[in-house]
């Protein structure tokens, strides 16, 4: 499956409907996910109170169905922490949606890859930011799930492995 309506041209009016694609990305992924989790739109709702903010079951519901148009990052961090989920995972559902659209002006290119590329892993550019370049150099930590779905972190030996 590609991103919901990923079809990309070299047209500057290409923006609103990229913006509309991510979207509907996301918004199909939230359902998705709040229905594997088997939680009710109140359901998600409340434990988007319980982290701290609020998003409405109507909000929740609208964005579900498309009829709203605009979801803030913080929107997303908090769903993602209500569903179990990385935020990434709402913007590129690596395994559910085979292709997206990264940016408006680009081609459809393979989820995974943009993923990457918006965690900073890959790119296409002159090399990763300072700030990456540093965190790299660092003790990297990785991280794993128990049996009651919490997240374990582990620091990675010193070679990195």
């Amino acid at each position: 499956m590609t991103q919901r309506g990923a079809d990309a041209g070299r047209n500057e009016d290409n923006a609103p409907e990229w913006a509309d694609q991510v979207m509907a990305t996301v918004a199909a992924e939230v359902r998705r996910r709040r229905r594997e989790l088997g939680m009710s739109g109140e359901d998600l709702a409340r434990a988007c109170t319980d982290l701290g903010y609020a998003i409405p079951r109507a909000v929740i519901a609208n964005m579900e169905s498309g009829r709203r148009s605009q979801l803030p990052l913080v929107e997303v961090m908090v769903l993602a922490k209500a569903l179990h989920v990385a935020p990434i995972c709402l913007i590129y559902p690596v395994g559910l949606v085979d292709r997206v659209q990264a940016l408006p002006d680009e081609e459809p290119t393979d989820t995974f890859a943009a993923l990457q590329w918006f965690t900073g892993e890959s790119y296409d550019y002159d090399g990763p930011s300072p700030q990456l370049r540093e965190r790299r150099a660092a003790p990297q930590r990785t991280w794993s799930m128990d049996a009651e779905g919490k997240i374990v972190w582990k620091d990675a030996p010193a070679d990195g492995f």
